[in-house]
C-alpha cells in the first residue's frame, strides 16, 4: 500500500461523528438540504429523466431511493440518477474540489441502503469533503486537463467504505478500484459544453459506488495506485503529499465551501451581483457598452480566456450559457434577475439577449487577479450609457461564500422554491424538517420515502 493510499485509509478509519464540531455538523446539514433542493430543481431536466430511466428496474443487494421512482434501485444507479438531477441547474455548492456536494447523493444512497443513521451520513459527508478538498488544495486538476470527478471518486469511495464498515484492507481496495479505472477528462468543461457537464461527476460517483461494492465482496485492487509504476503520479499528476488532519484554527473543508445564490457557474457569481447592483441605478435600454474586468480564474472559465470566446458569446447549449460571463450578465442586465428560466432555449435565442452580449467585453485584470484566491474572484463591471456617463460596481466575494454566507432563511427560501416543483407544501415542509433534523435521525428511510415521491407539479 503506497503512502497516499495509506494516509486516506488511516484518516478514514480515525474519523468519528463525536469529533466533529457543532459548526461543521451544521454546515453538513445545510449543504445536504441545499443539495436536495437543487435536485428537486433539476428533477424534470432531460439528463435527469434519462438517468432515472436508466436506473428504473435496476436492483441488487444494496438499493437506495431515486428521485421520483416508486421502487428503490441499485445504489450505483441511484447515485448516477440523483447526482445528475442535483447538478443540472449548476446551483449546488462550490469548493476547491469543484462541487463537493455532488458526493452527497451517493453517500445518502449508500447510507440508506446500509441502514445508517443521520449522524453516520453526516460523518461520511464531512469525511468526503475533507479528502476531496485536501487533494484539490495539494494538486489542482483543471489546468492539467483532468476533471473534478477524480477527487470526488476517491473521497466518496473512502466515505462509502466507512458507511459499509469495511476494514482497512477493504477500504484500500475500494479507493484503488475507484481511481485506477477512472480518470475523467477536462473535455467535459471545455469549448461548447454538453449535457454531460451535469452528469460527469454522477458517473464518477457511480463508479466509486461500484468500486466499494467490489471491495466489500473481496476483490482487491492495485496496492500502489498513486505512487506505483504507471500510477496516478507517474502518468497523470506530479507527485504530491497530503496530510489528512485538522489544522488548529482552520475551519473544516465543508466550512470553507460556498453555497450558491444564483443557478450559474461559481466564477460568474460576483459579476452577476455587480450587475444587479448597477441595474438599480441605470435604464437598461440606454446602455452603450459593458466592460467586465475579472480575475484569471473567472476569465479562464467563463470569460473566453481559454481561446473559447466564440462559444461564450454564442452559447448553443444551456450548459455553455451558464458558463458564459457575457450571457449571464446580458440576461441579468435585461431581466434584473437570473434563474433557471434564464437559460431556456427561447431565452438563449432572444435577439435582445444576443444584442446585449455583443456590447459586453470581458478582460482579465492583473490587479483583480492579485486580490483573488482559489475560491474568491473579484469582478468589476463598468457600464457606459448612451450619453457617455460611466458607472461601475465591484464585487469581491459572492453571497454564499463563507466570508459572505447565506442566512438560514435564505437557504430555506431557496430550498422551498425548488422543492415546490416536485412536492406539495405539506410534504415539502416534512422533507425540510427531516433534513434539518438529520442529527437526530435514527433512519434515513423517511427522507427516502419523500424523495421517491417527487413528481413534476
Amino acid at each position: 500500500m503506497d503512502d497516499m493510499l495509506r494516509s486516506i485509509v488511516d484518516f478514514t478509519g480515525d474519523m468519528d461523528y463525536e469529533s466533529l464540531s457543532a459548526e461543521a455538523v451544521s454546515r453538513v446539514v445545510r449543504h445536504t438540504a441545499d443539495t436536495v433542493g437543487c435536485g428537486a430543481g433539476g428533477f424534470d431536466s432531460r439528463p435527469a429523466r434519462i438517468a432515472r430511466e436508466m436506473a428504473s428496474g435496476v436492483s441488487g443487494p444494496l438499493v437506495a431511493s431515486v428521485y421520483g421512482l416508486p421502487e428503490k434501485a441499485l445504489v450505483d444507479a441511484a447515485a448516477f440518477a440523483n447526482v445528475s438531477a442535483n447538478r443540472n441547474l449548476d446551483f449546488n455548492d462550490f469548493g476547491l474540489s469543484g462541487h463537493p456536494s455532488d458526493m452527497i447523493a451517493a453517500l445518502f444512497g449508500m447510507a440508506e441502503a446500509t441502514g445508517a443513521t443521520g449522524p453516520d451520513l453526516i460523518c461520511a459527508t464531512y469525511l468526503a469533503y475533507e479528502i476531496a478538498t485536501a487533494l484539490a488544495e495539494a494538486s489542482p486538476l483543471s489546468e492539467r486537463g483532468w476533471d473534478q470527478g477524480l477527487y470526488c471518486s476517491i473521497a466518496a469511495a473512502a466515505a462509502m467504505a466507512k458507511l459499509l464498515r469495511l476494514d482497512p484492507s477493504e477500504t484500500a481496495n475500494a479507493v484503488s478500484l475507484a481511481v485506477v479505472p477512472s480518470l475523467p477528462l477536462r473535455a467535459t468543461r471545455s469549448g461548447e459544453l454538453s449535457e454531460w457537464k451535469g452528469s460527469a461527476t454522477a458517473h464518477a460517483l457511480m463508479t466509486a459506488s461500484f468500486a466499494v461494492r467490489l471491495a466489500a465482496r473481496g476483490l482487491n485492487g492495485p496496492p500502489d495506485p498513486f505512487e506505483g509504476k504507471d500510477g496516478l503520479f507517474d502518468k497523470a499528476l506530479p507527485p504530491f503529499k497530503v496530510t489528512f488532519s485538522a489544522v488548529a484554527g482552520r475551519p473544516s473543508a465543508i466550512e470553507r465551501a460556498s453555497l450558491k445564490r444564483y443557478p450559474a457557474c461559481f466564477w460568474g457569481q460576483t459579476g452577476i451581483e455587480a450587475m444587479l447592483r448597477l441595474r438599480t441605478k441605470i435604464d437598461p435600454g440606454h446602455v452603450e457598452s459593458v466592460e467586465v474586468a475579472t480575475c484569471h480564474a473567472a476569465f479562464w472559465v467563463v470569460g473566453g480566456g481559454r481561446g473559447d470566446a466564440e462559444e461564450k458569446w454564442n452559447p448553443s447549449t444551456r450548459e455553455t450559457a451558464d458558463h458564459s460571463m457575457p450571457y449571464m450578465l446580458a440576461v441579468t442586465l435585461l431581466d434584473g434577475l437570473i434563474d433557471d428560466d434564464s437559460f431556456s432555449d427561447q431565452r438563449r435565442e432572444d435577439a435582445a439577449v444576443r444584442a446585449a452580449m455583443r456590447r459586453i467585453k470581458v478582460t482579465e485584470s492583473p490587479e483583480l487577479t492579485s486580490r483573488a484566491g482559489r475560491d474568491i474572484c473579484p469582478t468589476q463591471v463598468t457600464i457606459t450609457m448612451a450619453d457617455g456617463h460611466r458607472i461601475g460596481e465591484v464585487c469581491d466575494i459572492p453571497r454564499g461564500h463563507p466570508d459572505n454566507p447565506m442566512t438560514d432563511t435564505e437557504i430555506r427560501e431557496k430550498f422551498d422554491a425548488l422543492v415546490a416543483r416536485v412536492l406539495p407544501s405539506a410534504q415539502s415542509a416534512e422533507l425540510a424538517d427531516r433534513l434539518w433534523g438529520l442529527t437526530d435521525a435514527p433512519s434515513l428511510e423517511p427522507v427516502g420515502r419523500l424523495l421517491r415521491s417527487f413528481s413534476v407539479r
